[in-house]
C-alpha cells in the first residue's frame, strides 16, 4: 500500500497550485497598479491628450466684443490698401472746419453790410436777400458736413486697417480709431475731430510718407 501523497501547501500569495510543488502565478491585470489605482491603457493622460484638451478649450473660447465688432465691420466695409485715397476723408475734417470758420466770418460781414444798406434806405430788403442767399449756402454746407461726419469714422477704419496689414512701425487699431472718430463727431461736434484727424494724418505721414 503506497503512502498517501502530501497535500500541497496553501498558496499565501494568491497563486493557484497545479498539483505540483510549484504554484501557478497570474499576472496582474493591465490596468492595475501597486497602489490600487488604475491606469488608462489608451494614454488619455499623456501629453497628446493634454494638448488636445487645450486646443479644444481654446477653440471654444467666447468671442470678445472687439473681435465681434471687427468681424462685422470687415464684412460691411470695403477692402483697401495703404496707397488708397481713403485718407482724403480724414483730411476733409480740418478742411471743413477751416471753411466753416472763414464762412462764418464772411457771413457776419455780409449781414453787417446789409444792415447798413437797410439803414441807408433799402428798408430791410438787403438783409432779407442776404438771409436767403446765406441760408441756402449754409444748408448745402450742412449737407456736406453731414457727409464728412459719416465718412470720417468709416475712412478711419478702412485706412487704419490697411496700414495695420503692413505690419510696419505703426500698426493702428482700426476699431479703436474708428470709435474715437465716432465719439469725436457725435459728442464734440468737430471740436475734437480736428485734432484727432490731424494727429492721425501726422502718424500716417511718419509711417508712410503721405500725406
Amino acid at each position: 500500500m503506497s503512502p498517501p501523497a502530501d497535500e500541497p501547501d496553501d498558496i499565501d500569495d494568491g497563486g493557484v497550485s497545479d498539483g505540483t510543488d510549484h504554484p501557478v502565478e497570474f499576472d496582474a491585470p493591465t490596468g492595475a497598479t501597486d497602489d490600487g489605482g488604475t491606469v488608462d491603457d489608451t494614454g488619455g493622460d499623456g501629453p497628446d491628450a493634454v494638448s488636445a484638451s487645450t486646443d479644444t478649450a481654446g477653440s471654444d473660447a467666447p468671442e470678445t466684443t472687439t473681435e465681434s465688432l471687427r468681424r462685422t465691420l470687415d464684412d460691411l466695409l470695403p477692402e483697401a490698401d495703404a496707397d488708397s485715397r481713403w485718407w482724403y476723408w480724414i483730411a476733409a475734417v480740418p478742411v471743413y472746419f477751416l471753411i466753416a470758420l472763414v464762412g462764418g466770418a464772411v457771413a457776419a460781414g455780409l449781414f453787417l453790410f446789409a444792415g447798413l444798406l437797410d439803414v441807408v434806405g433799402l428798408s430791410g430788403l438787403a438783409s432779407f436777400s442776404t438771409f436767403l442767399v446765406l441760408g441756402t449756402v449754409a444748408s448745402l454746407f450742412g449737407i456736406v458736413g453731414l457727409v464728412v461726419a459719416i465718412m470720417f469714422p468709416v475712412a478711419t477704419y478702412v485706412d487704419a486697417r490697411a496700414i495695420e496689414a503692413l505690419d510696419g512701425e505703426w500698426t493702428p487699431d482700426p476699431v479703436l480709431w474708428s470709435l474715437l472718430a465716432v465719439v469725436a463727431v457725435l459728442v464734440t461736434n468737430f471740436v475734437v475731430s480736428v485734432p484727432l484727424s490731424l494727429y492721425y494724418l501726422y502718424r500716417r505721414h511718419e509711417a508712410l510718407g503721405t500725406p
